[in-house]
């Protein structure tokens, strides 16, 4: 029935009264229940019916009252039209909440446990309303259970004590809670007590032993003190350890006589014996050859085998020998590898050998040489005898002769540069260098002079004389004298020279020279001039031809003159060549003129050095490497065939030098191939790398729920003696859960290492081996209690069908046994292979019928897992169904899954943990990192899936 709110007042006429009044209006709502959320509830409008017209939303307004607590009729829906108002009113009801009871237990005349209860995840309601719930909740709930202390029924079966609200809280919650329906949720296996036996676990106590010893006596050990009479009920303990001779982890089990006496719950736990590799050691022999021979055969002893065990898989080595056997002078390491897997039962230590290599005894003849007097010395060789390959050449030899330069033998000496060619012990035999008499040319020099004029000088011209430092030795003792005679004509020119004054030389007197008288008083001067070129050497031959002649005296003719010559120069390398034009090479023809001279200026071809640069070749060594002794270089645009020497690269550094750049330079001395010159010398530099240093981490492992080793351990190798590499950080990768793959075999964290900043070595370049780090599973046995949950169902006649549900819990068997905090087993871990339903029809209680054959243990934390049935569920199907509940505690936890359309959706994660899928067999289906807080994981069918991130985990349903 609506409302009517208010009528719009007009003063109108009466003619157009009856068109302003109200109209009859019902309101139709999208919902007439909503339920409490703690937000402002607004149904829909759907229709709006007026005097039987539907009016369209366009033609009304909407507004809501407060529509937030739970209440018949506390909701309004004000709908404003035609200038009136209706109110539609509906009924906000109570959230329904669940709170779920954890089953628990105590040993038989121990004090009751705390009851606890847990708060089931609660959607659809604002995050206040829902922080003031939590916070209420746990000032109205108190637990109390049922009256007891027996432990079995007269049946024999064990009893359980129900755990439900104290008398009271159900009429608190209501009055405290008037917005939230609170019910006790029925959940399989929950919400009551069970009382056990004394319990009492006897281990095996672990021992150690040395290969090859005899095994210890054996011993074990009770979690509390028992009666005589106690000890008497369980019987006879008995210890025996299973198992090889050979080095490895063995059981040693313990057994009792009577393992199910009345008043006790014992639970045996086996030990182990470990059997230690035994210490051996394997010392390589030490060996010798002289350079170039084949390397001996390598040896070694073991001491400490037990026995007459033999190693295996033994390699012996040595890394800087060569692969050719053609190693250098020295000491070599020969070193011993024993693979491990092959010897699990020794522990091996070796002691590495040495390679001595010897010098081998060779000679170097230097050869007999001659040159004549004032000519360069020859290029001085030498030979060699008793090298070990073919071809081969001693390094940086340095050959001198005894200083002189007159006629006569001298001494050529043959040397090395101190510490090359290590490898030969050096036998050096001398050569010797013979300076020739050397054989030269007189020339006299033709002479004229008019009839009446005086004598001029005598003079002589002599070829190939010797040359020091640009200045010509000439001859001693050299008299020339002419016929006598006056007259016109030509007058003979005699030489003599004493040989005494020159024993240097072997002089030959060219035929010819006179003075002649010339009748002809005009002085006729014919110049000669030879062509020259300038050019660049080009490595080719060069050539200038021809020569230009002119006169001072018009009236002479040129066709007089002739020339007896050869007017052409030609030359290859650097210098100067000239064309040896002579004023004895021209003659006047004509006889009317008897007083004819020729000027001559000869012809030269000037060929220049080509400039080159000469570059320094960059060179690289690793830190820690010895300095090269000598260094390569490079020339630009040198001829085809030419070669440049007396050029040296050297580095003013000795020693180890640390990693950077170190520049090369030249001696810029002028090199000994005169068809160049250096323009520019080019430096370039020596690079010192870095040295590659390696840090293994070692493996390490522990057991599930152990703390880490204290510290991770690691190796470096490759560092220098004396050298350090400071702030070396080991950490492993996050992650406390027993790590399988894709799979199924065993997995592993990672084990890292950082260097601290600021704390690297310059002069090393790190490399890490990454360690691994295994997590193994609880080793113990431990015993996992099922407890089944009733299911109640309201009867209707038509068949019922529900999901079995139960709970697990651990039972430790004493203080020993519990899992440190954090660590526990849940309902999570396990996968349930039976039927997933039950289904009647008729009011009755009919049993789960739950067995311990189908739980299988899904958690690769534990390997060892028992099932113990407590309590098997029910059907009840009855006239009241569903029982109202309380369930969970007041914290929500921060982690969940949801499912739909075969994905699973994981939130508030945490980035970097390990996730993994399981189904409910325990078949690993999907693994990895977590990547994002919130992610999906897709899988392949419909079905009941086990979900872990790292140490939380939750079961879904997908659909």
């Amino acid at each position: 029935m609506l409302k009517k709110l208010a009528l719009l007042a007009f003063a109108v006429s009466a003619t157009f009264s009856n068109a302003l009044a109200a109209a009859d209006c019902s309101i139709k709502l999208s919902t007439t229940t909503a339920v409490f959320s703690g937000e402002q509830i607004k149904p829909t409008v759907s229709k709006l019916i007026c005097d039987d017209e539907e009016i369209s939303a366009s033609g009304y307004t909407v507004r809501y009252g407060t529509n937030i607590n739970a209440g018949d009729n506390e909701g309004v829906v004000i709908v404003n039209y035609g200038g009136n108002a209706y109110e539609q009113r509906f009924t906000i009801a109570r959230k329904g909440i669940y709170i779920t009871i954890p089953k628990c237990e105590k040993e038989k005349g121990q004090k009751d446990p705390e009851f606890k209860w847990n708060l089931e995840e609660v959607k659809n309601v604002n995050s206040d309303t829902l922080a003031r719930l939590e916070q209420k909740l746990p000032t109205l709930i108190t637990l109390t259970r049922a009256e007891g202390e027996d432990i079995f029924n007269e049946d024999g079966d064990t009893i359980k004590y129900a755990i439900g609200f104290a008398e009271g809280v159900d009429a608190l919650l209501k009055k405290e809670l008037p917005n939230f329906k609170v019910s006790k949720k029925s959940v399989e296996d929950e919400g009551y007590m069970v009382i056990t036996k004394k319990k009492v676990t006897i281990s095996a106590d672990d021992f150690s032993k040395t290969y090859g010893k005899d095994d210890p006596d054996f011993t074990y050990s009770m979690s509390r003190t028992l009666t005589k009479d106690e000890l008497a009920s369980i019987g006879k303990i008995s210890i025996k350890r299973e198992g090889s001779e050979n080095a490895g982890k063995y059981p040693i089990n313990v057994s009792v006589a009577n393992p199910e006496p009345t008043e006790l719950s014992v639970t045996v736990v086996p030990g182990t014996l470990t059997i230690k590799p035994a210490a051996v050691t394997v010392t390589v022999g030490d060996v010798s050859k002289v350079y170039g021979e084949a390397t001996p055969e390598f040896s070694y002893k073991a001491t400490g085998l037990v026995g007459t065990d033999k190693l295996k898989d033994v390699t012996l080595s040595c890394a800087k020998c060569s692969a050719t056997g053609l190693e250098n002078v020295g000491k070599y390491d020969i070193t011993a590898s024993v693979k491990a897997s092959s010897n699990s039962n020794y522990t091996v230590t070796t002691k590495a050998g040495s390679l001595t290599v010897t010098q081998k005894a060779a000679t170097a003849t230097v050869g007999k040489f001659e040159k004549n007097y004032g000519d360069k010395d020859p290029k001085f060789t030498f030979t060699t005898e008793g090298l070990v390959t073919e071809g081969e050449e001693l390094e940086l030899p340095s050959i001198t002769r005894a200083k002189g330069e007159d006629v006569g033998s001298y001494k050529v000496s043959l040397s090395f540069a101190e510490g090359s060619n290590t490898n030969y012990k050096l036998t050096i035999v001398p050569g010797s260098l013979t300076i020739n008499p050397r054989p030269v040319t007189l020339t006299v020099t033709d002479l004229t002079k008019k009839f009446g004029e005086k004598d001029p000088e005598l003079t002589y011209t002599v070829k190939t004389l010797a040359s020091f430092d640009g200045v010509e030795a000439g001859l001693n003792g050299v008299v020339l004298a002419r016929e006598k005679g006056e007259n016109a004509g030509i007058y003979p020119i005699s030489v003599t020279v004493d040989e005494e004054a020159n024993p240097n030389y072997v002089v030959t007197i060219a035929d010819g020279g006179s003075l002649t008288i010339s009748p002809n008083d005009d002085a006729i001067v014919v110049s000669v001039k030879g062509k020259s070129n300038k050019v660049q050497y080009n490595g080719k031959e060069q050539v200038v031809k021809g020569y230009e002649i002119t006169t001072n005296n018009e009236a002479y003719s040129l066709k007089y003159v002739t020339y007896s010559g050869d007017s052409v120069i030609s030359g290859k390398d650097a210098g100067k060549y000239f064309m040896g034009l002579s004023k004895a090479d021209f003659t006047n023809t004509s006889e009317n003129y008897k007083s004819v001279t020729f000027d001559v200026e000869d012809g030269v071809l000037e060929i220049t050095p080509k400039k080159v640069i000469v570059s320094a070749v960059a060179d690289t060594i690793t830190y820690g490497d010895a300095i090269p002794s000598e260094f390569k270089w490079t020339v630009d645009s040198l001829i085809a065939g030419d070669e440049l020497d007396n050029i040296h690269v050297s580095l003013n550094k000795t020693g180890i030098l640390p990693a950077g750049d170190y520049t090369l330079t030249f001696d810029q001395q002028s090199p000994s191939n005169n068809n160049y010159v250096v323009s520019s010398y080019e430096a370039a530099a020596l690079t010192v790398n870095k040295k590659v240093v390696t840090i293994t981490i070692d493996d390490a492992e522990k057991i599930y729920s152990e703390p880490d080793p204290a510290e991770f351990t690691y190796t470096i190798s490759g560092l220098l003696d004396g050298d350090q590499l400071p702030g070396i950080n080991v950490a492993r990768e996050k992650g406390e859960n027993v790590l399988k793959d894709s799979d199924g075999m065993d997995s592993t964290y990672r084990i890292s290492a950082t260097i601290s900043s600021g704390n690297n070595n310059p002069n090393y370049l790190m490399k890490i081996r990454q360690g691994h780090f295994t997590i193994k599973p609880y080793p113990k046995r431990i015993t996992v209690a099922i407890f089944g949950e009733d299911v109640y169902a309201k009867y209707t006649g038509e068949e019922i069908t529900v999901e079995k549900k139960f709970d697990v819990t651990l039972i430790p068997m004493s203080d020993e046994d519990k899992l440190p905090e954090g660590f526990s087993y849940s309902k999570d871990f396990v996968a349930y292979k039976g039927e997933l339903t039950i289904s009647a029809t008729e009011m009755g209680r009919y049993p789960m019928g739950l067995s311990v054959d189908d739980f299988v243990n899904a958690s690769p934390n534990f390997e060892q897992v028992s099932f113990l049935k407590s309590v098997d569920g029910a059907l009840v199907i009855d006239e009241f169904g569903p029982k109202t509940s309380i369930a969970k505690t007041g914290r929500v936890n921060a982690f969940g899954v949801s499912a739909m359309n075969h994905r699973i959706q994981v939130s508030c994660s945490k980035v970097g943990d390990r996730y993994a899928v399981y189904d409910m067999q325990g078949n690993v289906l999907r693994m990895g990192a977590v990547e994002a807080s919130n992610f999906e994981i897709q899988v392949s069918n419909s079905g009941v899936y086990m979900v872990r991130v790292g140490s939380s985990a939750k079961r879904i349903r997908v659909k």
